[in-house]
């Protein structure tokens, strides 16, 4: 079991991801765009942070760059519909998996799985 956060302005895609998630037996917390994740990060240990990209306040490559200098530093997802080129961003700032929206959950898992291993 792992803690993760989803970080996504769509409620609909929050809920789905955590059932996803909470279904597979992991510990999830949920914030609606990078400012309230930034808020949770500081008082929680977080393993996977699984962002979307396209929020208000804290932009999700903002967030990820963020992310990429906390010590211990959380692995990193990201999660888009605008297209290839922002995943690809993503990716070159320092998330570890970039998927296109919508996800399914073998992608969300397999991604997850991924990311963990990563981290020890």
């Amino acid at each position: 079991m792992a803690r993760l956060l989803i970080v996504d302005d769509e409620e609909a895609d929050r809920i789905v991801l955590r059932t996803i998630l909470e279904r597979a037996r992991h510990e999830v917390f949920v914030a609606k765009d990078g400012q309230e994740a930034l808020e949770q990060l500081s008082g929680k240990s977080i393993d996977v942070v699984i962002t979307d990209l396209q929020m208000r306040n804290v932009h999700g490559l903002e967030l990820i760059t963020l992310l990429r200098d906390m010590n211990p530093r959380p692995g990193i997802i990201a999660i888009s519909g605008t297209g290839e080129t922002q995943l690809d961003m993503a990716q070159a700032l320092g998330a570890a998996r970039a998927l296109s929206k919508p996800v399914t959950p073998e992608q969300l898992l397999a991604a997850v799985d991924e990311v963990l291993p990563g981290l020890a």
